[in-house]
């Protein structure tokens, strides 16, 4: 599995709510892609900010997805007032979750 790691910041005390309105508003557009497994987002209202993972099937499905997340990302940046900071790829090795 394979995962997209972005790294924004400037979201302030709201960090959290904004977050999660992303997130909701990405699920949908994110469920239409072939290979999609999952999202995550923490968020540190102390700092201002948000991390967003997109997990992948494979390395392929995240490539697939790489220009439509970035287009999606830079609008709601936009709108949200922040900075991206970082676009980072990993290949996820331990997944324990229950």
């Amino acid at each position: 599995m394979y995962a997209s790691l972005t790294t924004v910041r400037g979201g302030g005390p709201d960090v959290s709510a904004t977050a999660r309105m992303a997130a909701e508003s990405m699920l949908t557009w994110l469920r239409d892609f072939d290979g999609y497994k999952g999202l995550l987002v923490f968020a540190d209202p102390e700092s201002g900010t948000a991390r967003i993972m997109t997990l992948w099937a494979s390395e392929e499905a995240l490539e697939r997805s790489e220009r439509g997340r970035a287009e999606v990302r830079h609008s709601m940046i936009s709108a949200a007032g922040a900075e991206l900071e970082s676009v980072e790829r990993y290949e996820l090795v331990t997944d324990d979750r229950v």
